[in-house]
This record gives structure tokens, sequence and C-alpha cells, in this order.
């Protein structure tokens, strides 16, 4: 039962983020949206979570400070979102599809 509990113990916590985004000004909210749709292609599994609520943060904290979205991401949110990314490699779907790979032509040669 404990993959039920993981299980349940993510949505919940997942719920919660969205509750908090929720609470944003709406461009923030929207920001963060989209930040949200365009790295969830690439991730592999919940463990990104904890990076989607680090985002959260920034996002509050810049809004409580009155820091434009700009200030926050940048020129260029791919870029931003791209470098984050590349932070937790582990969690992305690609490399774990690029390892396998790798992994495969290795038990080929031998």
């Amino acid at each position: 039962m404990k993959w039920y509990r993981k299980m349940r113990d993510e949505k919940k916590r997942y719920k919660d983020y969205l509750k908090a985004k929720a609470k944003l000004p709406k461009e923030y909210e929207q920001a963060l949206t989209a930040l949200d749709h365009y790295m969830m292609n690439f991730v592999g599994n919940s463990d990104f979570m904890g990076i989607f609520e680090d985002l959260l943060q920034l996002f509050a904290d810049g809004a409580a400070e009155g820091r434009s979205i700009n200030e926050l991401v940048g020129n260029d949110p791919v870029k931003f979102a791209d470098e984050i990314m590349a932070e937790y490699p582990e969690v992305l779907w690609f490399s774990k599809t690029r390892k396998k790979l790798k992994d495969e032509f290795e038990r080929i040669e031998k």
C-alpha cells in the first residue's frame, strides 16, 4: 500500500500547488501556468514537483515585491525553463530515453 499512499500524497501536493498558484495575481498565475505546461512536456515523473513549488515561491515573492514577470524570467521564457530543467536531467523523460539507448548499445557491443 505504500504506492497508494505515495500517489495520494503526490495528488494532494499537486492540488495544494494549484490552490497556491491560483492566489497569485492573474498575470503571474498565467505565466507560471505557461511554464508548467512547457516543462511538463519534458518531465518523466512526479519528482519535478519540488521545482514547480520553487517556481511558485519565486513568483509569489516577485509579486509581493512588485517585480515584473520579465524581471523574474528574463526576456526568453524558453531559455529560463530550459536552464531550470538542465539542472535536473534525471527527471526528464528524454534524459532517461537517451540513457536507455546508450545502455542498449553498450549491451549490444559486449
